[in-house]
């Protein structure tokens, strides 16, 4: 399991890195209460025009969410994913 659950909004800045940089803000707690850790969010400037988002380190989504609630899932996807993959968790 990890002891800290990074998310990064990597992309160029603009209003769509930006939006997704402040929904991943607002939704943070929501994230550390339904995966028992604590989440660190960041934002890393890059090459692309539509924000990507990662998952310590692992990019998990190209693009905009349609709101809020979806980047919650797909963060926790992404969470359960990496999970079920570590080393010494089969």
């Amino acid at each position: 399991m990890f002891c800290l659950v990074k998310v990064v909004v990597r992309g160029r800045n603009n209003y769509w890195r930006f939006t997704v940089h402040s929904w991943a803000l607002e939704v943070r707690e929501i994230l550390e209460y339904e995966l028992g850790e604590p989440v660190e969010v960041s934002v890393e400037e890059g090459n692309n025009e539509d924000p990507e988002i990662l998952v310590n380190g692992v990019p998990v989504c190209l693009g905009v969410p349609g709101e809020e609630g979806y980047l919650i899932e797909i963060v926790k996807k992404a969470v359960l994913r990496l999970r079920d993959t570590a080393p010494g968790t089969s």
